[in-house]
């Protein structure tokens, strides 16, 4: 729902550029392996192995730079659709999964990725932001019969992984999102939305509390009366795929406490609050994040479920 600026993303990565360096080397090697045991595939597929064994001299295919990110999408360009038995195997799959495998795309959602994205700051689903963006996956021990449940990212790839492979670990290209928002995206590839961002503006989102609605719910103190929208100012095409409407109509509840909350919170209060919070260390940030029950910046909202959602109605009421 608001893009990063670039620049904290360059500084994280270049917080794990060790281990993001030691990955690429072992995907460049994997992928000189299977070139070399692969040298009778149809040229087409050997054209297309070839570019990104070229590109992997000169560019890091994790840390890769946006403008990189576009080159390589053009010059490489689509996974050629073709199935073989590669590496003398007797089994037949596709040059798309055999490169999805060489780039152990799935092994980082549950090693690296966790790490990196909750570093930059993303627990949140960055379409909805009303779910967190971890799954858990379930796999069989067939010697044992356990069964081990593992917590992995759920990502989107804004060059989806199908068409673009090579693409499917650039940190650049990976959009930590919730399985229904990752489901619905990947049948609306035209969403208007980019996470990163040479500059990040106030975002173009905004949740709005209708007056009649709230003064009726005043009356009433029943949440079924009040009326929440949601707005993007550039096009409705965003609120239709997601479903954005649909989602936060069941959230009327959290809206009705932070209501409430504005009664009670005046600023006579917030000062006893505030005097008593000071004697532990808590400064004003933590209090109003107290006070809302979510994080109260612009710049935080990908931190937690529902931020968006709870800041602007808590500033819309005067709570924050």
């Amino acid at each position: 729902m608001i893009s990063i600026n670039r620049r904290l993303v360059d500084a994280k990565i270049l917080d794990h550029i060790l281990e993001i360096n030691a990955e690429n080397q072992k995907v460049a090697e994997r992928l000189e392996l299977f070139k070399s045991a692969n040298i009778e595939l149809a040229s087409e597929a050997l054209i297309y192995i070839n570019k990104i064994v070229d590109e992997f001299k000169s560019v890091n295919f994790i840390s890769m730079s946006l403008e990189e990110l576009e080159r390589i999408k053009n010059d490489i360009g689509k996974v050629p659709t073709i199935k073989a038995q590669f590496d003398g195997r007797d089994k037949i799959t596709s040059l798309k999964d055999e490169i999805l495998h060489i780039f152990d795309y799935d092994g980082k959602r549950s090693k690296f990725y966790p790490k990196y994205f909750s570093d930059l700051g993303i627990k949140a689903c960055v379409y909805c932001n009303s779910q967190l963006t971890v799954v858990i996956d379930e796999s069989l021990n067939p010697v044992s019969g356990e069964i081990k449940y593992t917590a992995k990212f759920q990502l989107d790839h804004f060059y989806p992984k199908g068409k673009y492979p090579h693409l499917s670990i650039a940190l650049f290209n990976l959009y930590p999102v919730c399985s229904t928002c990752n489901q619905t995206k990947s049948t609306n590839e035209n969403v208007d939305f980019k996470l990163y961002a040479d500059k990040v503006t106030k975002s173009e989102f905004s949740f709005k509390l209708d007056s009649t609605s709230k003064a009726l719910f005043l009356l009433s103190r029943d949440s079924a009366d009040l009326k929440i929208t949601f707005e993007k100012e550039l096009e409705k095409n965003y609120t239709d795929v997601f479903k954005i409407n649909e989602i936060y109509k069941t959230q009327l509840d959290i809206a009705e406490e932070i209501i409430l909350k504005s009664l009670v919170y005046n600023q006579s209060y917030r000062e006893i609050l505030k005097m008593n919070y000071l004697k532990h260390r808590i400064n004003d940030s933590l209090i109003n994040r107290f006070i809302l029950g979510n994080y109260t910046e612009q710049s935080e909202i990908h931190k937690r479920p529902n931020a968006k959602f709870m800041q602007d109605i808590g500033k819309e009421v005067g709570l924050i």
